[in-house]
């Protein structure tokens, strides 16, 4: 999985960032990444360059930073499910995602598309905080319906349910 973070993402989890690697990669498996301030809290945004679906946390604090890799995963698991997903097919899309790689963005058109939806939820974010869960799970769902000009106007949910049909289920 590679997590494309932008420089103030980066400097709040005290990282250095890779070049972004010219290997074959699924854009299913990459997210874009930036922080923002809302209420004096910082959150972070994150949009899934294929089909532009984003997860937004919220009220992350210095520990979280430690362990962003743990906690991304499992609120792609968590909206996923909360999606209606089965839970066979989420469970194989996070093993597909394999180690999370940080690196730098690549696509200013994903960028702005973040802008567009930070903008878009900073209207919607009240109604979900204060949350004892860092993961706005009705958030992320609600913007899952905003319709994507650069998809061909598509909705992300829409464009995400065409491609979790397309995961092979576990064999158990």
């Amino acid at each position: 999985m590679l997590m494309e973070c932008t420089k103030k993402l980066s400097n709040s989890m005290k990282i250095e960032l890779n070049d972004i690697m010219f290997i074959k990669r699924d854009p299913f498996y990459e997210w874009h990444a930036n922080l923002f301030m809302f209420g004096r809290r910082k959150g972070v945004i994150l949009m899934n360059n294929q089909i532009r679906y984003c997860i937004i946390l919220y009220g992350l604090k210095a520990e979280h930073f430690k362990k962003f890799d743990s906690i991304v995963l499992s609120a792609i698991k968590e909206t996923f499910l909360t999606e209606g997903f089965l839970e066979d097919k989420v469970d194989k899309y996070i093993a597909n995602c394999g180690d999370v790689i940080y690196t730098k963005t690549h696509d200013r058109s994903i960028l702005g598309q973040i802008n567009d939806f930070l903008i878009a939820i900073s209207w919607q974010i009240e109604e979900h905080i204060p949350s004892d869960n860092i993961n706005l799970v009705e958030l992320n769902k609600w913007a899952g319906h905003l319709m994507c000009g650069t998809l061909g106007y598509a909705y992300p949910i829409d464009l995400l349910k065409k491609e979790m049909s397309n995961i092979d289920t576990i064999n158990k």
